[in-house]
């Protein structure tokens, strides 16, 4: 693992952050602008994003290699939702912040950091299987990830059909129909779904550093249970995750991927969910930023300490 890239791709991403900061200070962007950007964002361009991991993508890997991605995709988020239960009983959490927590644990930034990361390190064919990853994310967050936010926003809503099949998870399954059939596009459709996916990385940051700039930094990394969440899940849970992986006879490409997503931070989206579906998203914005600033310490040290067992 190249420490180096992985550590400017992450100064990248807080760079982007950064804009969105210095934009909500200077009153470029305000409450209202906000607000309709995150809808953009988790309606639109998210999805969008998705599409944008499988198109133009051409099949050349076997079988095998396939299958041992989706059994560490499945494994992946199958152990974070148990974390997110077992974490919020550790440290006895019994309100509505509970729901808001396992959501924040089960949704990884696999997509907005992962996708770059994965490119530069292991190359730009092995995208394709954080495709599968950004599916699972989808597909919980506009599912699952829904109803906990429902939960944590006091507003006990059930699911039904509408919110289920929306563009979320309308466009992961037109993402999985692409990838199994192996669907070429014309060039000008993919590139219409390159644009908008690149769009959508840098307005998600935009919007999680015009969340932030409403807090006060300070008070972040004085919030003790702020830092045993990043101690846990920055350090502790993706140093076992990658030790134990590395123990696998699966493609050593395919487990870099798994491990590359065990490191990274909460999920930018999660906080406008928070926000369109019943939260504040204060909470969740100031756990995004310090968790992205966090990885690019935990990141390349969780990589050097397992790389010494």
């Amino acid at each position: 693992m190249d420490y180096n890239i992985l550590f400017q791709q992450l100064l990248i991403l807080l760079a982007m952050m950064l804009i969105g900061y210095i934009a909500y200070h200077t009153k470029i962007l305000d409450d209202k602008g906000y607000i309709q950007l995150s809808s953009l964002v988790v309606k639109i361009l998210n999805p969008f994003l998705m599409i944008s991991g499988v198109a133009g993508k051409r099949l050349n890997f076997s079988i095998e290699i396939i299958n041992q991605n989706l059994i560490l995709v499945l494994s992946f988020y199958f152990l974070l939702f148990l974390l997110g239960y077992l974490y919020v009983f550790a440290i006895k959490c019994k309100d509505n912040r509970s729901y808001l927590y396992r959501m924040l644990i089960l949704l990884p930034n696999v997509g907005f950091m992962g996708i770059p990361i994965v490119k530069e390190v292991l190359g730009t064919e092995y995208i394709v299987f954080v495709a599968f990853y950004i599916l699972g994310f989808n597909i919980i967050a506009y599912t699952y990830g829904i109803h906990l936010c429902s939960n944590y926003g006091n507003k006990q809503t059930r699911l039904n059909l509408a919110k289920i099949f929306n563009l979320g998870t309308i466009s992961a399954i037109i993402s999985i129909i692409i990838f199994a059939f192996n669907i070429q596009m014309p060039s000008p459709i993919v590139s219409f779904f390159n644009y908008t996916g690149e769009a959508c990385i840098v307005l998600s940051m935009v919007v999680v550093g015009a969340f932030l700039a409403k807090t006060k930094i300070k008070n972040i990394l004085l919030k003790k249970e702020y830092l045993l969440f990043v101690f846990t899940f920055m350090f502790l849970v993706p140093l076992l995750m990658i030790i134990l992986s590395k123990k696998l006879s699966f493609d050593s490409k395919i487990i870099g991927i798994f491990q590359i997503m065990t490191c990274m931070p909460i999920g930018s989206a999660t906080c406008m969910f928070a926000q369109e579906y019943g939260g504040d998203g204060t909470e969740a914005a100031q756990l995004i930023a310090l968790t992205t600033i966090a990885t690019i310490i935990t990141a390349p040290t969780v990589f050097y300490l397992a790389s010494l067992i």
